[in-house]
C-alpha cells in the first residue's frame, strides 16, 4: 500500500450493507468529481447473498470484493483510504489498525464510546501522520457553516444559550437490527447507545461545536448534569436530558427521545450575544434575528448530496497536507458529553409500563415498513415544556420521571470512563 496518494485516492469501504452502502454512494460521489476512487469492498457472505445483483456488479466493474479487512490486507491491493461505517465499538481498532498500515481513514460518528478510545485514536493519528476525519457530516453542512461563520466574526457573536429538540420514534425493529444497538456495552466493549450516541448523534455534535470560540473547534463540556430514561425493553436509554456548561461560558439544553408519538425536530435554538437563530431540520431553514436590528434566512439543505460534501474535505485535506474539518480531536467533545451523562446519572429510570403504549405505525428508518413503537404518553409536549421552563422531566411533577436521581458532573480533565465515583 503506498503513502503517497494519489489525485485521486483509491478507496476500501468496509460493508456491503447498513451504513456502508451510503460510503460507497459517498464514494461514487466523488468519483463523479474526479476525487476518489472506489477499488475494494469489504463484504461479508451474508451481505454479498442479501445483495448479489450490487455485488455481481461491484466485480463487472472492477471492484475487488473482501471477506474481511484482514483479506484486504492480506491480498497486498493498493489503496489510500479506507472507510469505516461499523458498529461504535469497532470504530476505534479498526481505525487505529488502518493507520498503521499507512491508509487514511474516515471512520463514522460517533468516533466511540469513551473519551479514552477517542485519546488512543488521537496518538495513533500523531503517531502515523496519517489523515482522519469524523463522520459528523452536518458539520460541513451550509447551514452550519453560515451559522458558525456568524458566531466567531461577531455578527452573532458567542453563544451563550443553546437548546436541541428531537424526537424520532424507533420500533423495536431498531433496536433488534444489530448486536450493539440499545446495548451499554456488548462483551468488553463500551457502547453507550442512545439517541445522544447514535441517530441524534449529529445534532449534539452541531450545538457543542457552534458553541466552540472557532472554525475548527468545539466546545467542551466542563460539568453535566442528565437524566436517562428508557421505555423499551433495552439496556440503554431511549430518552435523554441534559444539560452542560462549556468552558466557553455556553450552558446548553438538551432533550432527545425515541419513545414519542411522533417526529419532533431537530430544533436547534441559540441565543447569541447579539442576537438569536432558530435551526430548523436538514431540509428546513434557518432563521437568525440580529440584536441591532434586522434578520434573515437561509435552506439548510443546498444540494441533494449535501451529506457527502465531508468526504470531499477529507480528500482536499489529504492532499493539502491538513487537518480535515471534523477531527477526532474536534468530535470528542460529542463522547465527552455521553460519557459525562452517564456519570452524573449512572441509573437509567425504566418509565412504568402503565405510562408506556404500544401500537404499530408506519417507521421512520427504515421507511415503508412497519414496527411495533413504544410511546411515553404526553412525551412531546413534556419535553417541549421542559425546555421551554428550563427544567429537567422531574422537576416538572411528571410522576414517572420523580424518582430520577441525577448531579451535576464535573469533566474538567475528564480522561476515563467510567471514573469510578
Amino acid at each position: 500500500m503506498t503513502n503517497s496518494p494519489e489525485r485521486r485516492p483509491r478507496f476500501v469501504v468496509v460493508g456491503l450493507g447498513g451504513y456502508g452502502l451510503v460510503h460507497i454512494d459517498a464514494v461514487r460521489w466523488l468519483e463523479g468529481k474526479g476525487l476518489g476512487s472506489l477499488v475494494g469492498v469489504v463484504a461479508l457472505e451474508v451481505d454479498r447473498m442479501a445483495r448479489p445483483e450490487m455485488a455481481e456488479s461491484l466485480v463487472k466493474q472492477g471492484v475487488a470484493l473482501y471477506e474481511s479487512v484482514e483479506g484486504f490486507y492480506a491480498s497486498g491491493d493498493a489503496a489510500e483510504v479506507l472507510t469505516v461505517p461499523v458498529g461504535i465499538h469497532m470504530h476505534v481498532p479498526m481505525s487505529v489498525a488502518a493507520m498503521r498500515r499507512g491508509l487514511h481513514v474516515y471512520c463514522e460518528k460517533p468516533v466511540a464510546g469513551t473519551v479514552q478510545e477517542v485519546d488512543e485514536l488521537i496518538a495513533a493519528q500523531r503517531e502515523t501522520a496519517r489523515t482522519v476525519a469524523i463522520g459528523f457530516q452536518h458539520i460541513w453542512s451550509r447551514s452550519i457553516q453560515e451559522l458558525k461563520a456568524r458566531i466567531v466574526d461577531g455578527r452573532l457573536g458567542p453563544v451563550r444559550k443553546a437548546s436541541l429538540l428531537c424526537g424520532w420514534p424507533r420500533s423495536r425493529q431498531y433496536y433488534t437490527r444489530n448486536e450493539w444497538t440499545g446495548k451499554l456495552r456488548v462483551g468488553q466493549h463500551w457502547i453507550l447507545d442512545s439517541p445522544a450516541n447514535n441517530a441524534h448523534a449529529h445534532y449534539l455534535m452541531n450545538a457543542l461545536y457552534l458553541c466552540g470560540g472557532s472554525r475548527e473547534s468545539a466546545a467542551m463540556p466542563g460539568r453535566l448534569r442528565a437524566e436517562l430514561y428508557r421505555a423499551n425493553p433495552i439496556e440503554g436509554p431511549d430518552t435523554v436530558q441534559m444539560k452542560c456548561e462549556t468552558g466557553g461560558g455556553a450552558s446548553i439544553h438538551v432533550c432527545l427521545t425515541h419513545a414519542n408519538a411522533a417526529p419532533l425536530g431537530p430544533l436547534l435554538h441559540l441565543e447569541c450575544a447579539a442576537g438569536t437563530a432558530d435551526w430548523e431540520g436538514d431540509n428546513g431553514k434557518t432563521v437568525v434575528r440580529y440584536g441591532r436590528g434586522g434578520s434573515e434566512e437561509f435552506d439548510n439543505c443546498t444540494h441533494e448530496k449535501w451529506r457527502y460534501d465531508g468526504f470531499a474535505d477529507f480528500v482536499a485535506a489529504i492532499h493539502e497536507g491538513r487537518e480535515p474539518l471534523c477531527t477526532p480531536a474536534l468530535a470528542r467533545a460529542q463522547t465527552l458529553a455521553v460519557n459525562g451523562m452517564h456519570e452524573s446519572c449512572p441509573s437509567i429510570l425504566e418509565i412504568p409500563r402503565e405510562e408506556v403504549d404500544l401500537v404499530e405505525d408506519w417507521e421512520m428508518f427504515p421507511p415503508n415498513t412497519r414496527g411495533m413503537f413504544h410511546r411515553v404518553r404526553g412525551l412531546d409536549e413534556s419535553l417541549r415544556t421542559a425546555l421551554a421552563r428550563d427544567l429537567f422531566l422531574s422537576e416538572l411533577g411528571i410522576p414517572w420521571a420523580r424518582s430520577a436521581s441525577a448531579s451535576w458532573f464535573e469533566l474538567r480533565d475528564y480522561r476515563r470512563y467510567p471514573s469510578g465515583h
